[in-house]
């Protein structure tokens, strides 16, 4: 159907000097994919964030320690060396190590005796918090916020996505649009010319008045002003359109008249569908929503921290040592061979001024956030009813603006034909062609107004992230 109105207003110019190289929406997504600074910059950020993921994984790395100590004077003349290596586990509040001292001499070097082995000791042991800490604690708590942060950046570059594509295909829509107005202008302007020589021929010859060949000339003048009227809105468009398509270099390119579709795209129409169903279709694929579920759980771990940051401290240290032989470094003390040791740690801070502001902060932080996502909520509710109805509304209108062009083609073809019996009204038939060509104007506006519809109407439900899927 598209093909026949095209051909019946011969828009299409008669052979390209060029060959032509139509820009097609794939080639659109690949090249913002590909090419887009702020695409690429979303891809960074996530990179970023994943480093920052490792940073804060420092804490909890396997370390390797070592203490060497030598004391020379009146009292302690001896030396002390110890090393262990110790892993903190992120995902629980226990700290495992294990390790061997040695010390010579008489010096109170270990938890339960002044005295030490001949051959050292080896020792294993657990710490863990019980209080507070128990369940997370500040380094956790920025560990996990920063995994959260690495899952926000990629729901971030869907969202860099779907805002650049969205604009990206109003561009390349109004590009699109723009040429075949320019098109259909154009070979408006050929007809007025062509009929302007062949009544200059006739005129000389005696069989047309001056006032027709005049009056002809005057739609030649006013046409010529609608082609470069055309022209500039279409070289307007396709710098707008030059921003998101890029050559394979990455350079910006400028799209012009040889890289237009050969054919318009088909209007579209929505299925109807239950309120409720596009609305959670919509919160479900939307970009943002996912943002806020990656915010408000970072806020749930900031909650749970401040509740065990309103608790006690209780640190418990489980410790088994292993004495290597079983003399003292004095012979006139023995040691055990074994030993079992626990300590605890308790302290609390009488105010909880930091756990009070903590839980104060996050429960503040949490109504912001909800307050923000049932805003976007409703703008999505409102919006997404109102373009349901937009869409099927244009593609009513473009039905019959598709019957108001039929109608004024033929009679185009009756005015045709009247001159071709010798009824010479040269003003009625430019006056047919205009309004031809205008019924197909407003056939595009309409199919133009039905795809800005329907490219909000995407963006709503987080379509346009991929726009092979429009």
């Amino acid at each position: 159907m598209y093909k026949n109105i095209l051909l019946m207003l011969m828009i299409f110019t008669c052979g390209k000097n060029v060959i032509a190289q139509d820009l097609f929406i794939s080639n659109l997504d690949s090249s913002i994919n590909k090419c887009y600074p702020k695409i690429l910059n979303a891809f960074i950020q996530q990179e970023i964030r994943q480093s920052e993921v490792t940073k804060n994984k420092a804490p909890f790395d396997t370390r390797l320690n070592s203490d060497v100590t030598q004391r020379d004077g009146n009292t302690y003349d001896t030396s002390y060396q110890k090393i262990a290596i110790e892993k903190r586990f992120y995902d629980s509040p226990i700290t495992a190590y294990t390790g061997f001292d040695i010390s010579n001499g008489y010096t109170p070097q270990y938890d339960s005796s002044q005295i030490t082995s001949s051959q050292g000791r080896e020792f294993v042991g657990l710490k863990l918090n019980l209080l507070s800490g128990f369940a997370i604690d500040k380094e956790r708590l920025e560990l996990y916020n920063s995994i959260l942060d690495s899952d926000k950046a990629r729901y971030e570059i869907e969202l860099s996505k779907l805002l650049v594509k969205t604009d990206a295909i109003k561009a390349y829509m109004a590009w699109i649009i723009s040429g075949a107005e320019l098109k259909a202008y154009e070979r408006l302007l050929v007809i007025a010319e062509k009929r302007q020589k062949a009544l200059t021929k006739r005129f000389k010859q005696g069989d047309v008045s001056k006032i027709s060949l005049t009056e002809n000339y005057n739609y030649v003048l006013t046409r010529k002003i609608k082609v470069m009227a055309a022209k500039d809105y279409f070289n307007k468009t396709s710098l707008d359109l030059s921003m998101f398509y890029r050559d394979s270099n990455c350079e910006i390119e400028t799209p012009n008249e040889n890289f237009l579709p050969d054919e318009l795209p088909k209007y579209k129409s929505l299925p109807n569908l239950d309120d409720t169903e596009e609305i959670n279709a919509a919160i479900r694929n939307r970009p943002e929503f996912k943002v806020i579920e990656t915010q408000l759980e970072q806020i749930r771990k900031e909650q749970e921290y401040a509740k065990t940051a309103l608790l006690p401290k209780l640190e418990i240290n489980l410790k088994y040592n292993q004495n290597n032989s079983p003399a003292a470094t004095t012979n006139y003390f023995s040691i055990n061979q074994q030993e079992a040791v626990v300590t605890a740690n308790f302290s609390m801070p009488l105010e909880r001024s930091y756990g009070k502001g903590l839980s104060s902060a996050a429960s503040q932080k949490m109504t912001k956030l909800l307050n923000e996502r049932k805003f976007l909520v409703d703008q999505v509710a409102t919006k997404i009813k109102a373009l349901h109805y937009t869409v099927n509304n244009t593609a009513e209108r473009i039905t019959l603006a598709e019957s108001e062009y039929a109608l004024s083609e033929k009679l185009v073809m009756a005015e045709n034909q009247k001159i071709n019996n010798g009824d010479s009204n040269f003003f009625m038939l430019n006056a047919r062609e205009e309004n031809m060509t205008n019924s197909y104007l407003s056939y595009l506006t309409g199919l133009y107004e039905n795809y800005k519809a329907d490219i909000e109407y995407n963006f709503l439900n987080g379509k346009n992230v991929n726009l092979n899927n429009m």
